[in-house]
C-alpha cells in the first residue's frame, strides 16, 4: 500500500538505489500507522452515533380504561365495573435503540355497579419490556409484555384490598419530536388471574360474613387507551 504513495522517487532524490530504498521502507512503516491512527479517532464518534438514542425515558400517561365485571354473590348477576380516565406512569431502559425494558404504574378510580355500587381503585404496577422496529424513524410502532399484579381497593370501611397476579400485553407507536421529546399512544389489555367463583371484599359481623362481589371467571379483563408525552435522558 505504502507504494502507492510514491509515484516516482528517482525524480527527487536521483538514481541511488539506497536512497529509494530508505524512503520506501520508511513509508511502508509510516501509512500503516496512519490508518490505524486514523481508525482509532474515528471510533469514538461511531460509538457517539450508535449511542444517539435515550437510554431513559420517562412517559406520564393519561387515558381511559374500561371492561372488566363481577358478579352479585346474592343473586348471580353482572356487576360491571364503569369505564372511567385512568393516570400513571411508564418508566423505559434501553438495552439497545430497538429493545426498552419498562416499568409501569396505572390507576383508575371508579364504580363497580350493581344493587349497592360502591367507588374502587384499580392499579396496576408491572415489569417487561417493548420491541420496536429498528428501521423507523418519524412514527415507531412498538409490541410490549408485562408482568406484575393488580391490586383492589374498594371505597368501603371494614373491607380489605384484594392483590391478584395480572399480566398486560401492549402496542403502540412512538413520535419523536425532537431528541428528548416525543408523544406515545398506548393501547394495553391488562389480565387479572381470579380464583373462580372467589369472593372478593368479605366482611364478617355477628359470626356471619357478607362479600360484595364474586368473581365471574377465572379472569377480569380490562382495556386501556392512553397518551403520553417522552421524556428521554
Amino acid at each position: 500500500m505504502a507504494d502507492r504513495f510514491v509515484p516516482d522517487l528517482r525524480v527527487s532524490l536521483g538514481d541511488s538505489p539506497l536512497r529509494v530504498a530508505a524512503v520506501r521502507q520508511l513509508l511502508r512503516k509510516f501509512v500503516p500507522a496512519a490508518v490505524v491512527a486514523s481508525a482509532f479517532c474515528s471510533a469514538p464518534a461511531l460509538a457517539a452515533e450508535q449511542d444517539s438514542y435515550n437510554v431513559y425515558e420517562i412517559t406520564p400517561i393519561l387515558g381511559h380504561t374500561f371492561g372488566g365485571e363481577f358478579e352479585d354473590p346474592a343473586d348471580s348477576s353482572e356487576r360491571d365495573i364503569d369505564a372511567d380516565t385512568s393516570w400513571g406512569v411508564i418508566f423505559n431502559l434501553a438495552a439497545d435503540e430497538w429493545r426498552h425494558y419498562e416499568l409501569l404504574f396505572n390507576n383508575q378510580s371508579t364504580r363497580v355497579e350493581g344493587v349497592t355500587p360502591f367507588d374502587i381503585d384499580i392499579q396496576y404496577l408491572q415489569i417487561g419490556g417493548t420491541v420496536s422496529s429498528p428501521d423507523a424513524e418519524h412514527v415507531i410502532p412498538y409490541f410490549g409484555i408485562t408482568f406484575g399484579a393488580a391490586r383492589f381497593s374498594p371505597d368501603l370501611n371494614g373491607l380489605d384490598d384484594e392483590t391478584k397476579l395480572a399480566f398486560s400485553v401492549a402496542g403502540g407507536f412512538k413520535v419523536p419530536i425532537t431528541e428528548r421529546i416525543g408523544v406515545r399512544f398506548d393501547a394495553r389489555a391488562y389480565v387479572t388471574l381470579l380464583d373462580t367463583d372467589g369472593d372478593f371484599f368479605c366482611v364478617s359481623s355477628g359470626g356471619t360474613g357478607t362479600c360484595r362481589v364474586r368473581a365471574k371467571s377465572d379472569t377480569l379483563l380490562q382495556y386501556s387507551l392512553a397518551l403520553g408525552v417522552v421524556v428521554g435522558f
